[in-house]
């Protein structure tokens, strides 16, 4: 089933004759367009770009499917009022919109405009969870240029330098790889901020004896990696061989357990196990996992509210975690697919502990 057919069957669904998606990373997922300030009109006669001057040029040249339409932006509100215009040229009795992208100042605009015309927000990201052969193919390309950089960064990790150098060299080496820009804030956290789920790397300079998480990412024609890695400067003493230990053991059982036909929760539950069993529940605050596509979380959940059924085709991370207040963490993060076969990590870089000495 082609993406845009995915959208008409959703539309039938719900008895929607038109939709006007506002979402970028949905219009790129449906007609490829890469710009921003647009909106995709859709019906089950057409599909119409609508966007001005600054993209009309680049708009022609990725959409190879659909109509391209510049308006003429006269006021605040003209973009709307040529969307609403196709909905009622095409005579539609409810129009679509995917309605987590709009503003309320958006819905009340467009409403206003259509008239009597009834308006049924939609939500696209369910269309976007199972990945065609083209999107697997950019996914492990992203990873790849990951994993080459971390690699390179390992031989620039060394006692006096700021975790927020690391950050910048790692950054560096993945725009050198290829990456066009990073997945998210790159989170480099240290010693005592290894407990930081998400420590943004700051000024700390990384010491013999700490723990160092990294979690990072690379984008390659849009589409995102996203990996975490914890290393050791200098040999790990007993408490960091423990935890780790522990969460590779619980990383490694939910890449082995993940299979088609089971829920986000129902894996979460088999992960957390492992590390609630050996006493450090109560260390591991998060889920352990999402989607990862055009956007850096999307659907399924891995955690305790994901009730998304797994199927062959999703992509989602696994990356159980321990973090111990004021003494320090370990996150081990894999991005995997889904096949009939069982988990596969697209990332290369392995999780045994590294020990930089």
């Amino acid at each position: 089933m082609t993406r845009i057919n995915k959208v008409l069957e959703l539309m039938a669904k719900l008895t929607v004759d038109s939709v006007i998606i506002k979402d970028v990373t949905t219009i790129r997922y449906l007609t490829g367009f890469t710009g921003d300030s647009s909106l995709f009109y859709l019906d089950r006669q057409q599909g119409v770009l609508i966007t001005d001057g600054r993209y009309t040029q680049q708009a022609k040249n990725e959409l190879k499917l659909f109509k391209v339409l510049e308006y003429t932006p006269v006021n605040a509100n003209s973009i709307w009022e040529t969307a609403a215009a196709l909905a009622k040229k095409a005579g539609a009795q409810v129009v679509g919109f995917d309605g987590a992208w709009y503003s309320y100042n958006d819905y009340v605009t467009l409403q206003e405009l259509l008239g009597e015309i009834p308006m049924e927000s939609m939500d696209f990201s369910s269309i976007r969870m199972i990945k065609d052969k083209k999107e697997l193919e950019l996914l492990l390309k992203a990873a790849s240029i990951a994993d080459e950089a971390f690699v390179e960064l390992l031989d620039d990790i060394r006692p006096g330098r700021t975790e927020r150098s690391l950050a910048g060299r790692l950054e560096y080496y993945m725009r050198a790889h290829g990456s066009e820009k990073n997945s998210f804030d790159t989170i480099v956290a240290s010693g005592v901020r290894s407990a930081l789920p998400h420590g943004m790397a700051s000024d700390k300079v990384v010491e013999i004896g700490d723990f160092i998480t990294f979690d990072f990412g690379a984008v390659y024609r849009g589409y995102h990696s996203d990996m975490t890695r914890t290393v050791a400067l200098g040999m790990a003493n007993s408490w960091q061989k423990e935890i780790y230990t522990i969460v590779e053991e619980a990383q490694l059982k939910g890449m082995k357990a993940a299979q088609v036909g089971m829920t986000g929760r129902e894996l979460d539950e088999i992960v957390r196990k492992v590390i609630t069993d050996c006493g450090y529940g109560d260390y591991y605050v998060h889920g352990t996992g999402h989607g990862v596509r055009l956007e850096i979380h999307e659907m399924p959940n891995i955690n305790k509210r994901g009730e998304t059924v797994l199927q062959t085709g999703m992509i989602f991370t696994i990356e159980p975690g321990i973090y111990i207040p004021g003494k320090g963490g370990v996150r081990i993060e894999d991005t995997v697919v889904l096949t009939d076969e069982g988990a596969r990590a697209l990332n290369g870089v392995k999780k045994q502990l590294i020990e930089i000495v």
